[in-house]
């Protein structure tokens, strides 16, 4: 995967960590990379965790003419004579994954508008960004510069994407939300959205997902966020800065996510509530009211990670004691 002169160990060193030493042979040149239980010569993989002695026995003995990025730990638990390069550094999973991203990753991707691709004569893109086959760029969109649409993805209307953001195939943003008012025939009338969505630098959203429209301000999903696939993000929301929102979540109308938040896969979140800077919503969690910084929160309905335990444990009491 890596062009011809590919990265000694002390390149790999220089491009993911600032505090590394390396042990072995600085030059040593990884051609590719590998996971752990499968690495060889001439790869480069990480380890995270010191495995148990006859583990680390086989992996010493395997990979003796590879490259492995690991903490000071494990450097120091490996036998000094190995043949094995070290790269050491305080999060190897982390130096790994920009070792990929600098050194084996396909960095080149075809810029301009596919010729299956229908954008309005209303719509701004700029000339270094990537619009794929059969996309729609409705009328008062904006994609900025180095930014990746890939195939099918629908953005309807008013939309505004700013630069180096990634949206996956089949992703569908700028549609209007779910408001309804009954009118005094008992009919539902719908809420006119005459908002859009903006997406500020270096946001990616993953395939199948749905962002609203606001109704009369701006959806707002905010720089460096990532959003996976198959979530739905209702009308009016604004995502803060650096939030993961992971598969088939769904955050409803007017919901603030502060800046650093997780939201774990299959959470719901009720219209109009707030989470807080740096909380955690759990696996599957019902939200129903606003999260505190720094809270985390599980359960339907969701409530503190340490009450929730205790009620967990409370019942599994109640239930021996039944028994």
């Amino acid at each position: 995967m890596a062009p011809e002169g590919a990265p000694t160990a002390l390149d790999i060193r220089d491009a993911t960590t600032t505090d590394g030493a390396i042990r072995g042979d600085s030059l040593r040149r990884s051609f590719e990379v590998a996971p752990l239980h499968s690495l060889r010569e001439g790869q480069l993989g990480f380890l995270s965790r010191l495995p148990a002695d006859d583990a680390l026995a086989d992996l010493v003995t395997r990979t003796s003419a590879a490259t492995i990025i690991c903490n000071e730990k494990i450097a120091s638990s490996w036998p000094e004579a190995s043949e094995t390069t070290l790269i050491v550094a305080q999060n190897p999973r982390l130096s790994f994954m920009r070792a990929v991203g600098r050194f084996f990753s396909q960095k080149d991707w075809e810029r301009g508008i596919h010729p299956t691709a229908t954008v309005d004569g209303s719509a701004k893109i700029d000339p270094s960004a990537a619009i794929g086959a059969h996309c729609v760029i409705g009328p008062g969109c904006v994609v900025g510069a180095d930014t990746r649409v890939h195939p099918h993805v629908v953005l309807v209307a008013d939309v505004k994407v700013g630069r180096r953001v990634t949206i996956a195939g089949g992703t569908v943003i700028g549609a209007d939300g779910f408001g309804y008012e009954r009118n005094e025939h008992g009919e539902l009338e719908k809420f006119p959205h005459i908002g859009g969505v903006v997406i500020d630098d270096d946001v990616e959203i993953g395939s199948n997902t749905s962002i609203d429209r606001g109704t009369l301000e701006a959806t707002w999903i905010k720089a460096r966020a990532r959003i996976d696939n198959q979530v739905h993000i209702a009308h009016n929301v604004v995502v803060g800065m650096d939030v993961a929102i992971i598969a088939q979540s769904m955050i409803g109308g007017g919901v603030r996510i502060g800046d650093r938040a997780w939201i774990a896969p299959s959470a719901t979140i009720i219209n109009q509530v707030a989470i807080g800077k740096d909380a955690v919503v759990g696996l599957g969690a019902v939200v129903v009211k606003s999260v505190e910084d720094g809270a985390t929160v599980m359960g339907s309905p969701a409530q503190p990670d340490a009450e929730f335990r205790q009620v967990r444990a409370a019942l599994k009491k109640l239930v021996s004691h039944a028994d």
